[in-house]
């Protein structure tokens, strides 16, 4: 018997998790909400489903039993609890909350939930960085000594995602994630400089440079931004890198083996997180989900638990606080 599916937020990446659904073999799409009525009725419309206006209806008449929840962070934990009430299986989007408190308070609320839960963090299902977890962990690069990570965005992250959150927990946080877990230690110490900009009309960063240290001694430098212009070849620039006394493993990811030259200048699509083609959406996306569907079938715990989120996000908040001390700050 398949497993009935609900989608609870269908923007961009939302939509993306109802096709995935929609199309997995293990799944049955039975449901979507969105605050925005016309959206999800333009999602459900494409894909043959219901809508419903919360996730009090999708409950109690589709009957899932896993739900993508994602809505923005600010409206992320009302929805949770419903749908984790209810005895489903929950996979949520990143980040949590828009602050630690929250997030320690939707951690300490759903801790009740009997299903699975996994937040998404898509890098954790990406190939690439697999393999280099992989070669890290089996000790194929010696002793690791430095690590770095940038995620150079256009400027029109700022514009899309400005007014609701900001560039380090909706981008950066991918990044700070994936850091320690390719090396298998948590960030102890942060600090941080920032550039305002656009931005700074919300408070936040257009641009920050950050330096971390790592609880096994290893060093690391994180870059990331919303600055460039339309007109670069991909929608991000991208790269990550780990060095070590045996060697040295390096993603570039921008770059993904395709290129198109047009009127529109250089193009370069993505190939990796949420590609579309004839089996429909695939990638890291498709992966990530299809991991989640694992747990719920096997038991077993997934990638990305409530509390692994939980210390990530901290490490997003040592720095923003860094930014604004401009001192070192530990991390407990």
């Amino acid at each position: 018997m398949r497993l009935r599916a609900g989608v609870i937020g269908t923007g961009r990446i939302g939509a993306l998790h109802a096709a995935v659904y929609a199309r997995d073999a293990r799944t049955e799409l039975v449901g979507v909400v969105d605050a925005d009525s016309k959206r999800a009725e333009q999602v459900a419309a494409e894909l043959g489903v219901a809508v419903f206006r919360n996730a009090e209806e999708l409950v109690e008449q589709a009957r899932p039993d896993v739900v993508t929840i994602a809505v923005p962070e600010h409206a992320r934990l009302e929805p949770s609890l419903v749908v984790g009430r209810a005895g489903c299986h929950i996979l949520l989007e990143k980040p949590l909350t828009p602050s630690l408190a929250q997030t320690d308070d939707f951690v300490d609320k759903m801790a009740g939930c009997a299903g699975t839960i996994m937040v998404n963090f898509i890098l954790r299902s990406d190939p690439r960085f697999l393999k280099v977890q992989e070669a890290v962990q089996q000790g194929r690069l010696g002793t690791v000594r430095t690590i770095s990570a940038h995620r150079r965005g256009t400027a029109a992250g700022v514009q899309q995602l400005g007014p609701w959150t900001n560039l380090l927990i909706s981008t950066a946080i991918h990044d700070i994630d994936a850091m320690a877990w390719v090396i298998g230690a948590p960030i102890t110490r942060v600090y941080a400089e920032g550039i305002g900009g656009q931005s700074a009309q919300w408070g936040h960063e257009d641009a920050v440079v950050a330096t971390l240290q790592f609880a096994n001694g290893v060093i690391g430098s994180l870059d990331t931004s919303w600055v460039l212009p339309s007109s670069v070849p991909a929608p991000l620039d991208a790269g990550f890198k780990v060095i070590g006394t045996g060697g040295s493993a390096t993603i570039e990811g921008a770059d993904q083996g395709l290129s198109f030259v047009g009127e529109c200048g250089l193009q370069r699509p993505d190939l990796v997180h949420w590609p579309s083609g004839r089996d429909g959406v695939g990638g890291d996306l498709r992966s990530s989900i299809s991991h989640f569907l694992d747990c719920v079938e096997s038991g077993g715990i997934p990638t990305m638990t409530l509390a692994d989120a939980r210390q990530t996000e901290q490490v997003v908040h040592a720095i923003r606080e860094s930014i604004q001390t401009r001192a070192p700050i530990t991390i407990d």
